[in-house]
């Protein structure tokens, strides 16, 4: 998958998720890719969820397809009939976590709505990582050993980074953001910052009085964008 990044007088249009995802799910059977039922699905749901518990108590190297079959209590010939290997588990315990925010939450930035608008989306960001630390910690784990699932993780990235560097140059057009600013990098930049912190804040090194509310990580963080892009509210 291509995640070739455009010069700054290009403006990028924000992909698609399920353009990603599509084609992950699967269910195998006699050699065949079939749709699944309600209780196929119901079956990969408990493999998921079995996958999600033993990634979290042992890491994504300790564990094996044997041991994510034992915990759901089917047999490893089950497993593969629905993942191919441990990264697709991951891609698919990912799309859950993202489908799950995404469909409830609104991610668009729009500048003409200000701050208001700025803290919201940054604060709906900050929720995916208080809500699924156990996600982003495997994730993480597993984007430095395997490839295909280094390669989604940019994708994803460029996503977010499109979706405000799109937002950026509208800002500028209206006059609400500075325009001396280059929309490619400044995107780049912002979005590595909020990625990193709610890392390092819900995952990584949360502080000793626990985690910090979402909300709270918003307002920051919008303070921070709004000052660096002189945002007009």
């Amino acid at each position: 998958m291509s995640a070739r990044r455009p010069g700054p007088e290009v403006e990028r249009e924000p992909g698609s998720l399920d353009a990603i995802f599509a084609g992950r799910v699967v269910r195998r059977e006699s050699g065949e890719d079939r749709p699944a039922g309600p209780k196929a699905r119901r079956t990969r749901q408990l493999i998921l969820a079995a996958a999600r518990t033993q990634f979290d108590r042992q890491g994504y190297q300790r564990t094996s397809m044997v041991d994510v079959a034992l915990a759901a209590g089917v047999s490893q010939g089950t497993v593969y009939q629905y993942f191919r290997d441990r990264s697709d588990l991951v891609v698919a315990i990912i799309q859950q976590a993202l489908h799950q925010l995404l469909t409830r939450t609104d991610t668009t930035w729009r500048p003409a709505e200000g701050m208001a608008g700025l803290e919201r989306i940054l604060t709906n960001y900050a929720v995916g990582f208080a809500e699924a630390p156990d996600v982003v910690r495997v994730w993480e784990e597993v984007s430095h050993t395997d490839e295909e699932m280094a390669e989604l993780r940019r994708t994803l990235s460029h996503l977010f980074e499109a979706s405000v560097e799109k937002a950026i140059r509208t800002g500028q057009r209206a006059g609400r953001i500075r325009r001396g600013l280059d929309p490619v990098e400044t995107s780049r930049a912002l979005c590595a910052m909020t990625d990193r912190y709610c890392y390092v804040s819900y995952v990584f090194d949360p502080p000793a009085g626990g985690p910090p509310d979402p909300a709270e990580t918003g307002r920051l963080l919008a303070e921070l964008w709004a000052t660096a892009l002189s945002l007009s509210d």
